[in-house]
């Protein structure tokens, strides 16, 4: 009975498959590195996918649907711990969030654009006693302006003050006072007028009954 003999490779078929193997590997890197000219396939591709697609932390993001950590987001729907969000329906953790619809943890409100109007109400009362005296009470801004108005008391329309105790207006730079009621003669006077606010005033009489002052305001950056 024969017994089957092994024998080792030839060292031409050694070298061979050394060879083989190094050019079927090489190949293999060239294929995975290497870049395709198809630049019209890829436009396409991106189009597609555009839609769907969100932006994160991206440096500008404007018109985005998301836009997180943005520095810059502007019309984003969402607009989250951005530098800047304007016009946002949603800017949380922003520094400024100008016109959004929710704005959570701004900054703050900046400074009251030009031709945007604050109103608020004026109301003082004092007793009276046996010597003229004075009452005093203040307006202050919700949002600053950008700089220190005009004042005025005003009992009908004017051309700064065009407007009405029930829909007080003001001109741009301008602080109306539209006078509802008051006890006495005297003139309401202002002080430290400043773009937060304004202090306001009225001389009061002798007498044993009280003297008061109302009316609304408006103020237009």
């Amino acid at each position: 009975m024969f017994k089957r003999r092994f024998r080792l490779p030839s060292p031409a078929l050694v070298i061979s498959m050394v060879t083989l193997s190094l050019v079927l590997g090489g190949t293999a890197v060239a294929a995975s590195t290497a870049k395709h000219g198809d630049k019209k396939a890829d436009t396409k591709l991106i189009k597609k996918l555009a839609p769907s697609l969100s932006v994160k932390h991206a440096t500008t993001a404007d018109s985005a649907t998301n836009a997180t950590h943005a520095t810059s987001s502007d019309s984003a729907t969402n607009a989250t711990n951005a530098t800047n969000a304007t016009n946002a329906t949603n800017a949380t953790h922003a520094t400024s969030a100008n016109s959004a619809t929710t704005a959570t943890k701004a900054n703050g409100p900046g400074t009251l654009g030009s031709g945007q109007t604050e109103t608020g109400t004026v109301y003082m009362i004092t007793p009276q006693n046996g010597g003229a005296n004075y009452m005093g009470s203040s307006i202050s801004f919700a949002i600053p302006l950008a700089a220190a108005p005009n004042v005025q008391v005003v009992t009908s329309p004017t051309a700064h003050c065009p407007g009405s105790t029930s829909n007080p207006t003001a001109a741009s730079g301008q602080l109306c006072v539209y006078q509802l009621s008051k006890s006495n003669a005297n003139t309401p006077g202002f002080e430290d007028v400043s773009k937060y606010g304004v202090g306001i005033f009225l001389p009061t009489a002798a007498g044993a009954s009280y003297d008061y002052l109302t009316g609304v305001w408006a103020v237009t950056g």
